[in-house]
């Protein structure tokens, strides 16, 4: 395709900037307004067009230097090349857009909370064996090449600084073309590990392992083997500490892999709004409610909290954690898959309070049932703005108020954006 000078006007919910040519749009990223950049344009795939930046010949004001070397190729991050004002706009702008397009009064948007680097405390990276070396990191953007991560702004030191000696391990294992996953979790305890490989763990691997975790005083290493690749599935290889998250206080053994919030800011911040919503309500139904980082602060507090997750490691741990710390009879737990069978309007009888706290595909069955219940207050705490304000469309339609929506930048430097929308019962 031939190449084209171009003019950036805006930025898109993606983080792409915008230009305007003969035929439409097209889209380039890593860009700013105000930039003037000479692009080759590509094959449109999807009747999108996209262009690849060959030269900046103009920078826009809103352009600074990237915080990280392997911006551009890492496909970890989206945009560092804004000023941080711009940024925050950008991000906002995010959640403005999806409830304006779902006709929804955006008026009830709060100010971004910011987030900071070197928070990010729950990270899956690639790994793969190549002939003359092995390389663990992120995905180039668009492409199954692996980037080997040398340094990331991103994540907190203590996983980037296992990286090194994982890289080791990992082409002592794997055989040359071979690939595999590592999530790594930086809990109160210390690193959990879980290795997602292509084969079993031989005794030789296990032996590696177990000193490796005592090297570099990895507290589990837990194995998947592909292809199951089932989450649950995980086998713990060493244990050397019992793997423990605190949430609001509450300690809590969590099964390999588990879910956490991105970062401890981001916990912290849905913890407290969700404690001044519910305020003095008694009886709290959490749905998605994983190893119990809501539910199990709120039972200590005094509330009745039954608890719902698909997980049911993730609901074992919640159950035991509210029994080891006294509070289990102000906790009821049930493994229940929430879009194949969603609470029904019966069973949010009585209940002063709803938490919801869906993957990125939000809760549409949920939802639907949920708007046409009582229940007085919902919190709903969602990472994809786009399935939020479809969700909130419908408890609209069902009778609820959205009061207010609360954005935070748990995902720094990408296009994702977590919030915390409060709905209230009109007339309740």
């Amino acid at each position: 395709m031939k190449d084209v000078d171009l003019h950036i006007k805006a930025l898109g919910v993606k983080g792409d900037g915008i230009a305007n040519i003969d035929f439409g749009k097209v889209f380039v990223p890593f860009t700013v307004p105000g930039d003037v950049v000479r692009v080759s344009l590509e094959k449109s795939k999807d009747r999108v067009r996209r262009a690849k930046v060959l030269s900046i010949l103009e920078a826009g004001t809103e352009r600074i230097e990237s915080a990280c070397r392997h911006f551009t190729k890492c496909g970890g991050c989206s945009v560092q090349q804004l000023t941080n004002s711009s940024y925050q706009s950008w991000k906002q702008n995010i959640v403005y857009q999806a409830l304006k397009r779902k006709n929804i009064d955006t008026s009830v948007l709060k100010n971004l909370i910011p987030g900071n680097p070197h928070t990010r405390r729950r990270i899956r990276v690639s790994a793969l064996r190549l002939a003359k070396e092995t390389v663990i990191g992120f995905r180039e953007r668009g492409s199954r090449r692996v980037i080997a991560l040398e340094e990331c702004p991103v994540m907190v030191k203590e996983i980037l600084g296992i990286l090194p000696q994982l890289r080791e391990f990992i082409s002592q294992t794997l055989k040359v073309g071979e690939s595999g996953e590592i999530a790594i979790t930086y809990t109160h305890t210390g690193l959990d590990i879980t290795l997602f490989l292509p084969k079993e763990p031989s005794l030789a691997n296990r032996e590696r392992l177990a000193l490796f975790a005592e090297t570099h005083d990895v507290s589990r290493i837990n194995w998947n083997s592909f292809p199951s690749k089932f989450e649950q599935a995980a086998e713990p290889i060493v244990t050397r500490r019992v793997v423990t998250m605190e949430f609001g206080g509450v300690a809590v053994k969590i099964p390999p892999n588990a879910f956490v919030q991105p970062t401890a800011q981001g916990e912290k911040i849905i913890r407290e709004k969700i404690t001044e919503v519910i305020g003095k309500a008694k009886r709290i139904v959490e749905l998605f409610a994983g190893c119990g980082a809501l539910a199990l602060p709120l039972a200590s507090r005094g509330h009745h909290v039954s608890a719902f997750d698909l997980a049911e490691n993730h609901i074992a741990a919640l159950s035991l954690a509210a029994r080891s710390n006294g509070i289990g009879e102000r906790v009821r737990v049930q493994t229940r898959n929430l879009h194949r069978r969603p609470l029904l309007g019966s069973e949010f009888d009585k209940v002063d309070a709803v938490i919801l706290d869906p993957p990125r595909g939000g809760a549409a069955e949920q939802a639907t049932h949920l708007a046409a219940s009582e229940v007085p207050v919902i919190a709903y705490v969602s990472c994809d703005p786009q399935s939020f304000a479809s969700d909130a469309k419908v408890l609209i339609a069902g009778g609820y108020n959205l009061i207010n929506v609360m954005p935070f930048d748990q995902f720094l430097w990408s296009s994702h954006v977590e919030l915390i929308g409060i709905f209230e019962k009109i007339n309740a």
